[in-house]
């Protein structure tokens, strides 16, 4: 009876559980596709976007929807040809109030009017080498990566709510489906992982074929531990960074192991590459690696397990006996 009825509240657990991380898979998804959408209006703004300058009548700040909760906005209405219009505007637009006027763009094709787009943000760690801890989304617009992040929301709906629904109907069918959004998920991980490395070896060959040789004194050398979890295992994968300065501001770069020991053997010359353009260093001589190219890898092996046939991934049975 006991055994019963614990394997009973461990399934009715199991199941709640389930269904709490599906609606809030479920929403974010929704939250995405919402954003993707924003982006996907903003980029035509910008693309086909009239500049109009227009005197506000009214401003309005109480949410009308369920997205007005996620940030700052403010809703104002003026006129525009003789006829009352609305644009959203988010926050940097919150002091506005009637009588202020306001740049805005205007799409004839939708009669939609939107706010410019902001100046785009500077990079996070503006001294810090791009070499360094790479990745090939800056580069993405916000459109892209607003649908990037609807498709892995999306994909994580579909394999929790599959998995949920097999659980609690017991019908195995979702299995079918399963296997093929499988294969399209990996597939675009695999395509977007070899991207993201043919971006990285493209941006050091720039590097080291436009950069300027310069030679800087470095004020310090660091060890970096790329995985310390892997201790356990005896694996030690290390990277090397040199801290030096240049036009009053610090600057980080990647380095070899040579280097490394170089210049902490005493030695504090650094002969090094600059790319104006990208205002971006480079040490000279420094080799990018193959270490880009595992999660690629990774990705296209596990993509070739999956559409393998199934029957051919299987041992061979004993033969048959006459």
């Amino acid at each position: 009876m006991f055994p019963q009825l614990l394997r009973l509240l461990r399934g009715a657990y199991s199941a709640f559980m389930g269904l709490v991380v599906a609606a809030l898979l479920a929403g974010a998804t929704l939250a995405a596709w919402h954003f993707y959408q924003e982006e996907r209006l903003r980029a035509q703004l910008e693309a086909a976007g009239e500049p109009v300058t227009v005197q506000l009548t009214g401003t309005d700040r109480h949410p009308r929807q369920v997205w007005d909760a996620l940030g700052a906005f403010v809703y104002v209405g003026f006129r525009y040809q003789g006829r009352p219009c609305e644009a959203r505007c988010a926050a940097p637009a919150r002091w506005l109030a009637a009588g202020d006027r306001l740049a805005l763009l205007h799409l004839p094709g939708r009669d939609v009017f939107g706010p410019p787009r902001a100046a785009p943000p500077t990079r996070r760690h503006p001294g810090v080498s791009r070499l360094i801890n790479w990745s090939a989304l800056p580069d993405f617009t916000p459109q892209t990566l607003a649908l990037l992040l609807f498709v892995l929301a999306a994909g994580a709906l579909f394999f929790v709510g599959s998995g949920l629904l097999a659980s609690l109907t017991g019908w195995r069918g979702f299995s079918a489906l399963a296997r093929p959004v499988g294969a399209a998920v990996l597939g675009a991980g695999a395509v977007f992982f070899t991207y993201d490395a043919a971006q990285y070896y493209r941006y050091a060959a720039a590097l080291a074929r436009d950069g300027r040789p310069l030679a800087v004194a470095v004020l310090r050398a660091e060890r970096h531990e790329e995985r310390p979890t892997t201790r356990s295992y005896g694996l030690h994968a290390f990277t090397y960074t040199a801290t030096f300065r240049y036009g009053g501001q610090a600057r980080e770069v990647a380095i070899e192991a040579a280097d490394y020991d170089r210049l902490t053997a005493g030695d504090r010359r650094l002969a090094v590459r600059y790319e104006p353009t990208r205002d971006d260093f480079m040490a000279d001589g420094y080799a990018p690696g193959w270490a880009a190219l595992v999660p690629a890898l990774f990705c296209w092996g596990l993509l070739g397990w999956a559409l393998w046939p199934a029957g051919a991934r299987r041992p061979a049975g004993p033969p048959a006996r006459p």
